[in-house]
């Protein structure tokens, strides 16, 4: 059966208070009648069953008038679709709001997230299971059916909680869905994260919690519902400044390397390379990653490199360098004390181990390319040592010697020679 997705971008959910969700707080783009004629434009003609999104509900009259949903339901079936898959709040679910969709095969799609009332409570939700059950009543006796969406791993709930409300849910519900708890960067979710009070399943923690319920015809997981990266909003991001360890063990550095240790996928690449960070950002904007890059271009392999900052936030893919907060701190050297040093170390050690325990086998080979001496390079010697895995420094000893006292070292010609002399001797020379 053919199937299409639309996504409608109108009004706005009028509770938008849940606890994870971002979607509730978006102003729609369009109106009903520019909508109206995007509707029109989708070439619906052969589809058989559509599935609408809308960021909040599509009974509810202060997001689509029922004049719309009249409409909308008519050009639908004229175009000979036959299920239609909407979403929904309880409340708004009522006979009068399903009269237009008669002669459709029609889902509902219902945020249930917990049975546990108290844990909707907390949640902000807005209503209850048994509002939940007068909508499922409403549904079942029109002859509708119920999708309900359930949350794994909400927030003042336990898997305790989660496993009642999938039994409450297969009862009554006709199809389920087990999503992960995602939050988004505006909602009061992700300040838990920050604070390091919550956090979200990683992949084999969620299958942990869904696993017995995988077999049943009605459930359906969801592990990237809406996976993202965490994108901290302007009114949560500040300038981190200082040789401290207030600056150095950030909360939101954690959330990062929590995500780049757990959820990150790396593209595929041959060779993993540790590099310095800069003080200008993001790095590939500053002299020292631009000299680097022309030396790893020259090498035939470029596309081949996974270039990967370590630096005080941690352990950074490139690919991430113009995000906050890596490009919005900085680490004057001259103030760091020997106590910090040595905290730099230990702490830059265990994000390197816990990123390469979740990567290094991803990856043909891994090098890096430092200053001997820095305390970088003694923190991915520790972290390598300890999980027993090779790591070459690709700015030798005795080119070290030569170039240390010279401005910009790592940038000097007799660095950058031995990094692409490496680089080559890894992947194999043109």
């Amino acid at each position: 059966m053919k199937a299409e997705t639309l996504i409608l971008s109108v009004g706005k959910c009028s509770w938008g208070a849940c606890y994870a969700c971002g979607w509730g707080k978006l102003e729609g783009k369009y109106t009903e009648e520019q909508t109206k004629q995007l509707i029109q434009k989708r070439a619906l003609k052969g589809v058989k069953k559509l599935k609408v999104f809308a960021s909040g509900s599509f009974l509810d009259d202060k997001q689509f008038s029922p004049q719309f949903r009249e409409w909308f339901a008519e050009y639908i079936k004229s175009q000979g679709i036959q299920e239609l898959v909407i979403e929904s709040r309880p409340e708004y679910i009522t006979p009068d709001a399903l009269k237009p969709f008669k002669g459709l095969k029609l889902t509902v799609a219902i945020g249930l997230e917990s049975a546990n009332d108290e844990v909707l409570k907390k949640y902000a939700k807005g209503f209850t299971s048994e509002d939940f059950l007068n909508a499922v009543k409403v549904l079942h006796d029109s002859g509708a059916k119920v999708r309900a969406y359930v949350m794994v791993n909400i927030p003042f709930g336990t898997k305790a909680d989660f496993d009642k409300t999938m039994e409450f849910a297969i009862e009554h519900a006709d199809e389920i869905v087990a999503i992960n708890t995602f939050p988004h960067s505006k909602a009061p979710l992700f300040d838990l994260w920050i604070k390091g009070e919550w956090k979200p399943l990683d992949k084999k923690e969620f299958e942990e919690w869904v696993g017995k319920w995988k077999d049943n015809p009605k459930v359906e997981t969801d592990f990237e519902n809406y996976l993202f990266v965490p994108k901290f909003p302007p009114e949560k991001r500040v300038k981190i400044v200082g040789a401290t360890s207030e600056s150095l063990n950030h909360p939101h550095f954690e959330v990062w390397q929590d995500y780049l240790q757990r959820f990150y996928e790396p593209r595929k690449k041959e060779l993993l390379l540790f590099l310095p960070c800069s003080y200008r950002k993001p790095y590939p904007k500053s002299q020292t990653h631009q000299k680097i890059f022309k030396a790893l271009k020259r090498t035939g392999h470029l596309r081949e490199i996974q270039r990967t900052v370590v630096s005080t936030p941690g352990v950074v893919p490139i690919e991430f360098s113009d995000y906050y907060p890596f490009n919005s701190y900085d680490w004057p050297e001259w103030e760091e004390t020997p106590e910090i040093k040595q905290e730099y170390i230990q702490v830059t050690a265990e994000r390197v181990k816990k990123f390469l325990k979740a990567h290094a086998e991803k990856y043909k080979v891994i090098a890096c390319y430092f200053k001997p001496d820095s305390e970088t390079y003694q923190a991915i010697q520790q972290a390598t040592k300890e999980l027993g895995i090779s790591v070459p420094n690709l700015l030798d000893e005795a080119t070290w010697e030569e170039v240390k006292d010279k401005k910009n070292p790592v940038g000097q010609k007799e660095s950058l020679a031995t990094l692409t002399a490496g680089v080559k001797r890894l992947l194999g020379g043109q």
